[in-house]
């Protein structure tokens, strides 16, 4: 499954940025695999921790931001000026090509 420079390879649960493996702990993993199924979508931090965490009634805003903020840092060439995990402020995040060469 491929996005832009991103791809994972669901198989070996290993996620890659213009063909270089990208560390990735298993939540920030699933994360952007859910965000890869679902782009252009945009999600709230509730909707992220159910569909991660699995976890309807605990829900914690900061673990999301936590966790998006360190995928940001592996796979964005700019972290405060993000290519792809995008914050639609009020709402949540989506996953958004913009297209930018950096």
């Amino acid at each position: 499954m491929s996005y832009g420079e991103l791809s994972i390879d669901k198989e070996k649960c290993c996620a890659y940025k213009s063909g270089e493996l990208i560390e990735l702990g298993a939540k920030e993993y699933k994360l952007l695999l859910f965000f890869m199924e679902n782009t252009e979508k945009v999600f709230t931090k509730r909707q992220l921790y159910q569909a991660v965490w699995d976890d309807e009634y605990y829900y914690d805003d900061n673990t999301i931001m936590v966790h998006i903020s360190r995928i940001r840092n592996r796979i964005e060439n700019d972290p405060q000026r993000p290519r792809y995990l995008k914050t639609i402020r009020g709402i949540g995040y989506k996953l958004h090509d913009t297209g930018d060469v950096v």
